[in-house]
């Protein structure tokens, strides 16, 4: 199985091999691994597994390249086991790395993950085994450091002395401060994501609020109108009508449960009960003076869990392309509370494009999944089977489902009182009962 960056995977299996590969000459990355209590730091010097220290806790340091991670002998303190790469003794940044690879296996469950995106990265954040009820999940982190190997082992708990003649450093006991799972990213957010896209990746850490009841989170799609013109400046001079529908599909990570969340009554959702979020209403079209049409939720940030925005062309509208009502984009904001109630100008903010047009009826726009804090965004457009009214899903692994056969199916608003779907809440399909998926 392929995972994409920022995905979630149930393990099935106790012992797992990561093998890190490139196509290059041999020995061009270093592994390693930290194992990471519920603080996101390391207990002690031996919960960093590396040459020097090849075994700790049930991980173990097999090559240069290979880790082995029996999870039923970690210890029970420990939360995540981060598996890690490094080309510093190579002299090296990831961008000189090529055809990089990472497979983990166990029998019946092999996986692959190709991290993107990377340049002057000199520490690679690759995969993570982390608890989740009773089992254990993978995490596909592919997240980098230009900072260095003492930077992030700092970071995660680690005193550092001068590196030694190889230059790696020394390890030491760890500082006795506790933190919050991993640093936290201060950093101002301004992204937008498009079908040219390197990377359809972003991140808001939503922790930077530091428990500030003021920040609010936001979660919405915006367009121009149907048929929107442009002037010069890029501003709409023209507009058509045409409403879209906006589903917000949300997915438990505990009990594997879905709902959905909508602009039409009784389907708004509600911030005082599970998924912690609420629409603020169906848009009919671009309101005065040319503003964009708008339908979003707000979102409580402290809900682990995944969404999917997903956009209708509704059996009354006909199959087309989305991007026909004028710059589609999901817009995701966190910030402190305007006069609205709404993130205020200097909120963080990631924008999602619509990739393209295709004939299908669904278009999953954005898939958004908040863990510890931290909230990231794939924003790959995906879309329906032609044809179909079926609404694209996530199963019980957290991968998105083209096509399910339990789930909503989308019909006429027109004939149905205003009720675009047959259903609004059930339970995620199992990816082993052969839901078709890419």
């Amino acid at each position: 199985m392929q995972l994409g960056k920022g995905s979630k995977t149930d393990l099935t299996g106790d012992r797992y091999t990561v093998a890190i590969t490139a196509s290059g000459p041999g020995n061009a990355v270093d592994i390693a691994a930290v194992l990471l209590g519920a603080d996101g730091r390391v207990r002690g010097d031996d919960d960093f597994v590396f040459f020097n220290n090849p075994e700790s806790g049930g991980v173990a340091l097999v090559s240069d390249a290979v880790i082995s991670v029996d999870l039923a002998a970690v210890p029970a303190d420990v939360h995540r086991v981060l598996v890690t790469a490094s080309t510093e003794s190579q002299g090296t940044t990831f961008a000189a790395v090529a055809g990089l690879s990472v497979d983990i296996a166990t029998p019946g469950q092999q996986s692959t993950f190709v991290p993107s995106g990377l340049s002057t990265e000199t520490v690679l954040q690759v995969v993570a085994f982390y608890r989740r009820g009773v089992g254990w999940r993978l995490d596909a982190v592919g997240q980098g450091y230009s900072e260095g190997l003492a930077k992030f082992a700092t970071e995660h708990g680690i005193t550092v002395d001068d590196p030694g003649p190889d230059g790696s450093p020394d390890v030491q006991s760890p500082a006795p401060v506790a933190h919050a799972p991993g640093p936290i990213d201060f950093e101002k957010v301004r992204v937008s994501l498009t079908k040219d896209s390197a990377d359809k990746t972003a991140r808001i850490d939503l922790r930077k609020s530091q428990g500030d009841p003021n920040w609010v989170l936001t979660v919405g799609l915006e367009w121009d109108g149907r048929g929107a013109r442009y002037d010069r400046r890029d501003n709409v001079k023209r507009y058509g009508e045409g409403d879209l529908d906006v589903y917000f599909f949300c997915r438990n990570e505990e009990t594997n449960k879905y709902v959905v969340i909508s602009g039409e009554n009784k389907h708004r959702g509600s911030l005082d009960e599970w998924p912690y979020m609420h629409h603020y209403g169906d848009s009919k079209g671009p309101g005065k003076g040319n503003k964009p049409a708008a339908e979003q939720v707000r979102v409580l940030p402290g809900e682990n869990g995944d969404l999917l925005v997903n956009v209708y062309q509704s059996v009354d509208n006909g199959a087309g392309a989305i991007d026909t009502f004028g710059r589609p984009r999901v817009a995701i904001r966190y910030g402190r509370m305007g006069f609205d109630g709404l993130p205020g100008p200097d909120a963080d903010e990631i924008l999602v494009y619509v990739g393209n047009g295709r004939n299908s009826y669904w278009a999953t726009v954005a898939h958004i999944d908040v863990q510890d804090g931290v909230l990231t965004v794939d924003g790959e457009t995906r879309y329906s089977r032609p044809g179909s009214e079926r609404m694209p899903v996530l199963d019980a692994a957290g991968e998105w489902v083209q096509e399910s056969a339990d789930g909503p199916v989308g019909r006429s608003k027109k004939a149905h009182r205003g009720i675009g779907l047959t259903k609004y809440t059930g339970r995620c399909p199992d990816p082993n009962r052969g839901s078709r998926q890419f």
